[in-house]
């Protein structure tokens, strides 16, 4: 098994997750992991119309889509290619991450295509790498706004500190649920470096993801990049 520091890292976050929630007992921990999952349902609710209003209301798509097209033109040279082969060498030679130029080449279909209004394969690139940045900056919006609302009724009402702390199998039980919230605050920061995925430092971080056996396993599971940033999502 091959570890990096960030995979460390990771690793200790999910021990200490486990930790906590086993001292806070499965009561609190199942409620605090509720408040998380409403969030999520939340996030699924709004998130549609965050997404449109940045789309139609902001030059963000669009900025990035053209950013990305100069620069794979710069890159590489080229205007299109149609061979396998030539489509892995203008994925490398852009610098796109091995996880990520697998699911650009996976989901590389005349569907696709006609979904993005694009001519090539350039600008088939450039308005997939655009469109799961957008639907990932609508996600952290959309949680942002969802989470703040929640937690501002729970601390309002003082929720969690009213609740009583149970010892034996409901503290390992709290310390499970502790390592199932953990996973899912890590869904969100790998979503978050997917947004940066084309920068030094999302290269850096995809780069450790795709060397550590145990960070792959988590991108390549994760149900919220899946559900939120995935190419026709609110299609």
């Amino acid at each position: 098994m091959n570890w990096t520091w960030l995979g460390l890292i990771t690793a200790a976050f999910l021990v200490f997750s486990c930790f906590v929630g086993f001292q806070r007992g499965f009561i609190k921990e199942a409620v605090s992991t509720f408040l998380v999952l409403l969030s999520f349902v939340g996030v699924w609710f709004v998130n549609p119309y965050v997404n449109t209003f940045i789309r139609e209301n902001t030059p963000v798509y669009e900025e990035i889509q053209e950013s990305v097209e100069e620069f794979t033109k710069e890159k590489t040279g080229r205007t299109g290619e149609s061979g396998t082969e030539e489509k892995q060498k203008v994925l490398e030679e852009m610098g796109v991450p091995e996880i990520i130029a697998e699911n650009i080449l996976k989901n590389c279909s005349q569907e696709t295509y006609n979904y993005l209004s694009a001519q090539s394969f350039i600008e088939y690139i450039s308005g997939y790498l655009a469109t799961i940045v957008v639907n990932g900056i609508s996600f952290l919006l959309s949680f942002f706004l969802v989470t703040l609302s929640i937690r501002m009724v729970t601390y309002a009402l003082n929720l969690i500190a009213r609740l009583p702390v149970i010892h034996g199998v409901n503290k390992i039980a709290g310390g499970l649920l502790g390592g199932v919230k953990a996973i899912l605050f890590i869904w969100v920061a790998m979503l978050i470096l997917t947004i940066f995925c084309e920068t030094s430092v999302g290269k850096a971080g995809f780069d450790m993801i795709e060397k550590d056996n145990i960070l792959r396993a988590l991108y390549e599971n994760n149900i919220l990049a899946k559900l939120f940033t995935g190419i026709f999502y609110g299609r």
